[in-house]
Order: structure tokens, then C-alpha cells, then sequence
């Protein structure tokens, strides 16, 4: 650390000597003195040390010099380095100059010559330790200043961070998008507006892309993020600028439309969403056709929070969905009763299975050459504590729709085969009947299903040879080769495959040959218009001759009528089943029809 300098400027050389030799002895080694003769070398000195960042804390300075007086020097010096204390040296002085001094040179004290040595060393004591202070307290000054500035980055950096976290917490990372959380929460801060204000009004729409997961699983998840990025846009295009859109995630958007004037035009923009994703879209090589279902709902006073009303578009969205492909549907009271109904029978059908409300019902299937009883179709019931019966058509949508028809499907298989090994041991002479039992695409592609089938087979102690599991048509023409080896495998266990409903679903005609399919079975909708519609005959017909080339056997459902028997009889239909003969029936009434009947007898 460099020593504090003190110059001395005086233009005689004896006192300045004097001065110098003063200062010496009574500040000792502590302080640089350096001496000049003039107020020019005064200046040119004080330039020099500057260049070598040496500061001078002091300057005592004589008033009478040739070239510039002290009041000169010292105005001019402070100017030049305000921080340095002066001290003037006079034999006399004005109070002019005084005043001058004191407002532009900022004059520390002046002491007149010859200088009491007493007091010239207190006054320089003291000017020495005020330069100091006003050192110590500039640097205090600059660090608390340095400090002060690491302190506002460090605030502002801190609020840019806590805005970045919050824009972050209500945006989607990926298509920058309001998220769920804002989304409701603007649609809170409209529902408001819309209670005190009867005539607001808005809507909001629910978009949920089509085989979006197909695209994510097939192409990646590279190209789904793109995909979703390209959607977003697309979206931004159709709407206006304050109008809202957000990813609530996955493949679902929401969008919020404020000020409108009619529902038509909610409608109209999800028309218009519908008509741009359609246009296709080229990434990495893979050419797409995107496509979306959209639910409406016009808002109103009448809702208490925006969750229910985002609860509703939903449930709109799924209308569309059913109806098809790049489509929308207005929320009504009507679906929201039945979307109610349907929840309601959803936890009920969770419990019907423990609750023991499930029982089979089974129709007889007939050999129409021999009116002989070959077996029956079992048929599952569900019997309501509450409501009575529900038919099958109102729960087996909604247990394939929810994956509950796995274990109601393992029950309906081992409750048909228990009951089926039963009646051989009790009817031994009747040990030759079979049970078919309905098979659901979901069961198919169940990877357990070959293990259900086994264990199925080995609690209920039932012969593979007399079960016969009925397929559809368009369970076979997805993903054929895995469809293929499971159906193998069940063959492998003596176990009879047959089509239920050929011919009202997807054309499997190129796939059956490569099937193990043992029989076809015709829907009852074809043999109930075969007398009044020649066209359903030809398909019958056509069925029926397809199985003979082929050597599967062929059951007519839905037969009522001995018209429609004999019908079948000529176009060689060798089995059926239907009212004609009988009713599905409880196994208590099946048995009967086991033990009373070897033959239906058929009135003409």
C-alpha cells in the first residue's frame, strides 16, 4: 500500500525547506512530502503522481508566488482533484479571497506566515486524519454501493427467476400454451363477468385430437411433439387475438372464446378448426392427416365454477367422438342426464361382479336337419338389486369401454364351462352338448387370455372339445398375424372357433381361409328379411355356400318362423338357433330342456 502524499508549493526554497523539514520530523516516515517552486510545477507534479495512481491527501500552498497566487493555484486545483485538502499560507489576506477560497476551492484552513510551528502541525494532524476519514468513508461508500448493486441483480435476478417459475407453473413446457390451472382460472374470472353481466356471453371448446397416440407410439415421440407444435398453430390461426388457447395435456386443447354474440358462433369456429388440422401435415418424411373431435359448451349464470363447465365440454367431446371422426357436439342437459346415468351404472357394474348379479342365460342351438339339440349359446344377464334387469346391449359397451369386460369375460367363460361339465356328469348320455361362450376384441387381445382359457379349463374340469368361442369379423382384420397365433393356440386345446354376425362388420372374406374358423354363424338381421327381401336371401345363401366350399359349419340366428326354417334348410344351413325354438333360458329351465326334449318338435 503507497503512502499518502503531501506537497508543499511555496517559491522561496528556504521555506519551503523549513516547511518540508517540519513536516518531516513530525510525521516521520509515515507520509511522502514532495516540495515545488511554482503553481505550474505544483500541477505538473500532481498530474504525474495521477498517471501513477498516487493520490495526494494534502497541499499547503504559499499565497505570493510569480506565476499564479495560492487563490489561483488552489481554485484551479480543485477542479483538477476535489478530494485533496488545502491549506493556505499568507502574510495577508482579503476577505474576498477567503470567500473565493472557501466556494471554489473548498479551503481547509489558511494560517498566516511566519506559522506558529504549534499550530501548523495540529492543523495538518487534523487535515491529515479528515483526509482519511473521508478515505475510509469513500470506501465504505463504494463497497456499501457495490453491494447495493450485487444486491438488485440478485433482486432482479431473482424476480426474473420467480416470474420465469410462475410463467413456467401456468404455461405447457412444450407448445408455450396456457396450461390447465390458467385456463380455469381465466374461466373463473368469466364466470364472474358473466354474473354481473346477463348479457356476456362465451363458450368454450373442448379439442381432442384423433389417433393421436397411434402417431406417438408408431413415429415417436419426436415427432408427436412436433405434431402437437404444428396443431398449436394451426389453432392460433382459426381464433382471434383474445381469444384463449391452452394444452390442458396430452392431445386435449382447450379453447376459450369471450365476447361473442350467438352460439352459431362457437359453432362456426370449431368448424373452422375442423376444416384447418384436416389439411395434411409432412414431418420426417411421414406424411398426416390430423383430425379432432370438439365439444361445445355455451356458458351461462347457471354454472358455480369453471371445472364443471370444462367438465361438460368434455363430455360433449366424447359425444362427438362417438359420432365420428373431425366432428363437434353441442352440450345439452340431455347428455349430461345420460352421461350421469352412464357413470352411475359404471360403479354399479364394479360391484355386480362380487355382488353375485351376473348369472347366464342359455339358448339352445339346433341341428335344423335333425331338430336335435346340440348345445347352447351362453348369454350374460345382469340382474339389478335396484333397477331389475338391464339388458346387454345398455353394459357390455360400457365394460369394453372401460376394460371391466376382462374379468366379467373370465366369469361368463368359467361359469358356462362349470355349468356344461355339470351336465355332462348329470346327463350322461347328453355328454356330447357344447357350450359357446362370446369372446370381446378386448379378451382377444388380452396376452393373459391363453392363461384365463387354461385355468378356466382346468378349475372347471370341462373338455376343450366341448367349448366353442364366438368371434367378430372385424376383431380379425386388426393386427392379423398376433390375432392368428392367439387363435392357433386355442385351437391347440381342441377349443371350436366361430364368426358371430358374418357378414354385418368388416369383409374378412381375403383373411378367413387363413383363419381356424370352424363355423360361421348368419346374423338374425339377414334370416328375418328373407322372405320379404330377396336380396337378404342371396346373402344367406352366399354365406351358407362360402362355409360348404370352405367345410365350416354354418348357425342361422334370430330363426322365428318355420317360413324362415325351411328357408335355411334348403340352402343347406345345417344349424340355428332362435325363438322358434326357444328362448335363452336359466339353467334351471335349460336342464328341463335337456332332460324333456331330444327333438323339437316344430309346428307347421
Amino acid at each position: 500500500m503507497s503512502k499518502v502524499t503531501i506537497i508543499c508549493v511555496d517559491d522561496e526554497r528556504t521555506v519551503l525547506t523549513s516547511l518540508r523539514d517540519q513536516l518531516r520530523r513530525v510525521l516521520g516516515h509515515d507520509y511522502d512530502i514532495e516540495t515545488a517552486e511554482s503553481g505550474e510545477e505544483a500541477l505538473n507534479l500532481f498530474d504525474e503522481l495521477a498517471q501513477n495512481l498516487v493520490e495526494v491527501a494534502l497541499v499547503i500552498c504559499d499565497q505570493t508566488m510569480p506565476d499564479m497566487s495560492g487563490v489561483e493555484f488552489l481554485c484551479h486545483l480543485h477542479l483538477l482533484y476535489p478530494k485533496t485538502l488545502k491549506i493556505l499560507l499568507t502574510g495577508s489576506i482579503g476577505l474576498n479571497d477567503i470567500v473565493q477560497l472557501i466556494n471554489h476551492a473548498n479551503l481547509y484552513r489558511y494560517i498566516a506566515k511566519p506559522w506558529d510551528e504549534s499550530d501548523l502541525t495540529l492543523t495538518v494532524k487534523e487535515a491529515l486524519r479528515r483526509f482519511a476519514q473521508e478515505q475510509q468513508l469513500a470506501e465504505q461508500n463504494r463497497v456499501l454501493q457495490q453491494m447495493n448493486l450485487e444486491l438488485q441483480r440478485e433482486i432482479s435476478d431473482r424476480r426474473r427467476v420467480e416470474a420465469q417459475l410462475a410463467h413456467d407453473a401456468l404455461h405447457d413446457a412444450l407448445t408455450r400454451l396456457p396450461n390447465r390451472t390458467l385456463f380455469l382460472e381465466r374461466l373463473g374470472q368469466v364466470l364472474q363477468t358473466a354474473r354481473t353481466n346477463p348479457d356476456y356471453q362465451f363458450a368454450v371448446l373442448f379439442i381432442d385430437l384423433d389417433r393421436f397416440k397411434i402417431i406417438n407410439d408408431s413415429l415417436g415421440h419426436m415427432v408427436g411433439d412436433r405434431f402437437l407444435i404444428e396443431i398449436t398453430q394451426r389453432l392460433h390461426q382459426c381464433l382471434r387475438t383474445h381469444d384463449m388457447v391452452s394444452r390442458l395435456g396430452g392431445d386435449e386443447f382447450t379453447v376459450l372464446l369471450e365476447h361473442i354474440h350467438a352460439p352459431t358462433e362457437a359453432t362456426q369456429v370449431a368448424e373452422r378448426i375442423l376444416a384447418a388440422l384436416c389439411h395434411r401435415l409432412n414431418l420426417e418424411g411421414h406424411t398426416l392427416f390430423p383430425s379432432a373431435s370438439i365439444g361445445i359448451v355455451i356458458g351461462s349464470q347457471a354454472y358455480q365454477n369453471a371445472t364443471d363447465l370444462l367438465r361438460n365440454a368434455d363430455l360433449a367431446m366424447y359425444e362427438a367422438k362417438k359420432t365420428g371422426r373431425s366432428c363437434y357436439a353441442l352440450f345439452t342437459n340431455d347428455l349430461h342426464t345420460r352421461t350421469f346415468k352412464v357413470l352411475q351404472l359404471e360403479g354399479d357394474l364394479r360391484q355386480a361382479l362380487t355382488q353375485q348379479e351376473f348369472q347366464l342365460h342359455y339358448q339352445p342351438i339346433v341341428s335344423l336337419k335333425t331338430n336335435k339339440l346340440i348345445g347352447f349359446e351362453a348369454l350374460v344377464r345382469w340382474q339389478h338389486p335396484a333397477r331389475g334387469f338391464i339388458p346387454p346391449n345398455e353394459f357390455i359397451a360400457l365394460a369394453e369401454e372401460t376394460g371391466f369386460i376382462i374379468p366379467l369375460g373370465e366369469w361368463v367363460l368359467h361359469e358356462a364351462c362349470r355349468q356344461m361339465h355339470a351336465w355332462h356328469h348329470a346327463f350322461p348320455t347328453r355328454a356330447d352338448l357344447l357350450v359357446s361362450v362370446n369372446l370381446s376384441g378386448k379378451q382377444l387381445r388380452d396376452p393373459r387370455l391363453i392363461e384365463c382359457i387354461d385355468r378356466v379349463l382346468a378349475a372347471t374340469g370341462l373338455d376343450g372339445r366341448f367349448l366353442k368361442l364366438e368371434l367378430t369379423e372385424s376383431m380379425l382384420v386388426d393386427d392379423v398375424e398376433m390375432v392368428l397365433q392367439t387363435l392357433e393356440n386355442i385351437c391347440d386345446r381342441n377349443i371350436q372357433l366361430s364368426i358371430d354376425d358374418f357378414g354385418t362388420g368388416y369383409s374378412s372374406l381375403s383373411y378367413l381361409p387363413r383363419f381356424p374358423i370352424d363355423t360361421l354363424k348368419i346374423d338374425r338381421s339377414f334370416v328375418s328379411r328373407m322372405a320379404d327381401d330377396s336380396e337378404n336371401l342371396e346373402i344367406v345363401r352366399a354365406i351358407a355356400s362360402l362355409a360348404q366350399s370352405i367345410e365350416m359349419d354354418v348357425i342361422a340366428e334370430g330363426i322365428e318362423t318355420v317360413e324362415q326354417l325351411e328357408q335355411l334348410r334348403m340352402l343347406g344351413c345345417g344349424f340355428g338357433q332362435g325363438y322358434l325354438f326357444s328362448r335363452p333360458l336359466d339353467s334351471q329351465a335349460a336342464e328341463q330342456q335337456i332332460l324333456g326334449t331330444a327333438r323339437f318338435a316344430i309346428a307347421s
